[in-house]
């Protein structure tokens, strides 16, 4: 079952990122629509996509000096250590955790995208966006922002 569609809503016009978002739902959804032993093999796969996909925004982070950086890569271990806990329990032959899985992560996904990855996209086009926005660089005022927009860091 697709979990997710990919629609233009989603995309937040940084053609590197969009794309890479756009490979993440088919892989998520790839995970929501296995069956059986096939629930491991796409598992394993949109593990492998996430990692380098979470690498890479972190690694844009890093490089323009991204304010809430912090915030935004402790929800990305979040999202990695459920994941990893899901993937364990698939492999031991609960592979309808997998589905639970995409389910969540469908639903997360698409806040975190436009909220932590639309601001990043933003920084990455005008560095002076948290500047001109009246002292809204500390990490922690993001994090408290983003929880107020109804996302607690949590992955459901």
């Amino acid at each position: 079952m697709t979990v997710l569609a990919w629609s233009e809503r989603l995309a937040l016009g940084h053609a590197e990122m969009d794309h890479t978002h756009q490979e993440f739902v088919a892989l998520l959804n790839a995970v929501g629509e296995a069956q059986g032993e096939a629930v491991l093999a796409s598992l394993d796969a949109f593990i492998a996509h996430t990692r380098a996909h979470f690498a890479q925004e972190e690694a844009w982070m890093e490089e323009q000096h991204f304010p809430p950086r912090g915030c935004h890569a402790k929800e990305h271990a979040g999202v990695l250590e459920v994941v990893y806990e899901v993937r364990a329990r698939v492999a031991k032959g609960e592979s309808h955790y997998g589905h639970t899985l995409a389910e969540a992560l469908a639903e997360w996904f698409p806040l975190h995208a436009s909220s932590m990855d639309a601001m990043l996209a933003l920084f990455m086009e005008n560095p002076r966006v948290f500047d001109d926005a009246g002292g809204c660089a500390s990490s922690d005022h993001v994090c408290s922002e983003t929880a107020a927009a109804g996302n607690n860091g949590s992955t459901g």
